[in-house]
């Protein structure tokens, strides 16, 4: 006899074993008991969450010659038997992914007309119902809008917005949600006990954990596991089978971005990678555990719904109060970002190492109300004085009214500084006229006028772009647009040139022994010394 794997014996055979799907069982009963099944129901849902189970549960119950007052099938009926073994005639399971085409929809919909071999209803399940093609879902409207009155459409699909909505507004649609890791780990323990197999309970969680909410990926990975190691199954088998990394080892890594700590996190890293864990996987599981930080910083509360031991929800609690909800926010950011690049790289520690050497980064970076905080401390510590009075200036004389030039270079600077401000959103204007040179026009920087042309400059490292845009047709587009922001005529001049790091600031008017007071005042020196910055300037 050949090895019934566990997904398939410990199919549940009845309602009240469906784990995890309360809302659609309740439902399905109560539909039964009252006579009130519909002739099209849409079972949806992720994959290994029980839609064709139910829906095979449905329709043994429908031709159960037994059935008792709770709407549950007997199991020991010839209907009920043959359903189980896959014979019986009334019920027909089709794969929608190798049906797809519209002569076998028609057959299908000519063959609903005969009335059923034994049982009072003829009960077709179609899997993936989302893979028939256009033309089989248009065969099949009528059919299933009006069927015979001893025919039941039963549809299954993980992927429902494929499924056309005229077929969705002919059906009783169930969600099935994904399985908590608790109800996942119960089912798995019932199955280890009947088996008189030893599973630690961390293997199990680990094993529930990866199943990602999928009850038949969870009970496939429990028989790998038995095939693998035998009948005693410890955390460290199934982290090593399936490339897992254990909640403790997660942990210490969280921890160690929070502390900016990056020679622990690429050590930590290159561990994991050497000893075959999944990186990608990696990602996902940190970003779900910032995630609980997260959550656990704003709403603690919540922390009860985490698929967490107590043990784990103080571990928890004790790395939220390393770090602010800010930071946590811009790590679960860079994070998610990560999760989409490494799906497709080519090197996929590279990208783990520079995502997490980011988070790293930006956990560590002090925020300006800790730095105020400190700073204020510091103060009040080191008990500094108020600073001096300030002197004022003297009047300075009005200067000569400016000539009719000066005006007009007045002029041209108050409009190249307006541009600079407004540089980004005339960007969109101009790509309305030259789409695809508005992405190198992102490196250009209004510089000055030179007459009636505004001189564009690019940085030498940008010659390419500016290759890219030194054409009519650009030109044309940012005449237009920047000759209606500033409304006189302008013509476009490309150059390039090297920026200077910042612009010149004029001098101080500070008195000297006012300066030398602020100079010396303790916060201001604290301030520089914690930036390693240098005073350029001292104003009023």
């Amino acid at each position: 006899m050949s090895y019934e794997v566990l997904a398939r014996k410990w199919r549940p055979q009845q309602f009240a074993q469906v784990v995890g799907q309360d809302h659609v069982v309740q439902t399905l009963l109560r539909a039964i008991q009252t006579g009130r099944v519909a002739h099209a129901y849409l079972f949806v849902g992720p994959r290994g969450t029980g839609k064709t189970t139910t829906a095979r549960l449905l329709a043994k119950a429908l031709n159960c010659q037994r059935r008792g007052a709770n709407a549950d099938p007997c199991d020991q009926c010839d209907s009920c038997r043959e359903i189980v073994a896959g014979n019986n005639l009334d019920v027909i399971e089709i794969d929608g992914a190798s049906n797809t085409k519209v002569d076998q929809a028609r057959e299908l919909r000519d063959n609903v007309r005969y009335a059923p071999a034994r049982g009072p209803f003829k009960v077709y399940i179609i899997d993936e119902v989302h893979m028939l093609s256009t033309g089989a879902f248009n065969a099949l409207l009528k059919t299933l809008e009006e069927p015979p009155p001893h025919v039941k459409f039963l549809l299954a699909t993980t992927d429902v917005h494929k499924v056309p909505i005229t077929i969705l507004s002919r059906c009783q649609r169930f969600d099935l949600r994904r399985i908590s890791v608790p109800e996942i780990v119960g089912r798995l323990r019932e199955i280890a006990q009947a088996e008189k197999w030893q599973v630690s309970e961390d293997a199990l969680l680990a094993i529930a954990r990866g199943a990602e909410g999928g009850l038949r990926d969870a009970e496939s990975a429990l028989d790998q596991l038995i095939a693998f190691k035998g009948e005693t199954i410890e955390e460290a088998d199934v982290l090593g089978v399936f490339g897992l990394v254990s909640w403790h080892a997660l942990a210490q890594l969280a921890t160690a971005i929070l502390q900016g700590k990056m020679d622990d996190v690429l050590a930590t890293i290159a561990e994991l990678d050497n000893n075959g864990r999944d990186l990608q996987r990696l990602v996902q599981d940190l970003l779900g555990h910032f995630r609980n930080l997260l959550v656990w910083k704003h709403a603690p509360r919540l922390g009860q719904s985490f698929d967490l031991t107590e043990a784990q929800l103080a571990e928890l609690r004790q790395q939220a109060d390393l770090a602010d909800g800010e930071k946590l926010l811009r790590v679960v950011e860079i994070l998610t970002a990560a999760a989409n690049q490494v799906r497709f790289a080519l090197s996929c520690r590279v990208v783990v190492e520079v995502a997490l050497l980011k988070a790293s980064r930006a956990a560590s970076v002090v925020s300006i109300d800790e730095l105020i905080a400190q700073l204020q401390s510091s103060s009040a510590d080191g008990g500094a004085p108020a600073p001096s009075a300030v002197v004022p200036p003297a009047p300075v004389p009005a200067p000569p009214p400016p000539t009719a030039p000066a005006v007009a270079k007045r002029a041209d600077k108050d409009d190249t500084a307006h541009l600079k401000t407004r540089w980004r959103s005339l960007l969109g204007v101009i790509a309305e006229n030259a789409q695809l040179a508005a992405p190198y026009l992102k490196e250009a920087e209004p510089l000055r006028f030179e007459g009636d042309h505004l001189i564009l400059g690019f940085d030498p490292e940008f010659s390419g772009h500016l290759k890219q845009v030194d054409n009519s047709r650009t030109r044309y587009a940012i005449e237009q647009a920047v000759g209606r922001e500033l409304k006189r005529p302008v013509g476009v001049k490309f150059t390039l040139e090297e920026r200077a790091p910042a612009a010149k600031r004029p001098a101080p008017t500070t008195p000297p022994a006012a300066r030398r007071n602020l100079m010396d005042d303790p916060l201001v020196t604290k301030t520089v010394e914690m930036f390693a910055g240098k005073v350029y300037d001292i104003r009023e």
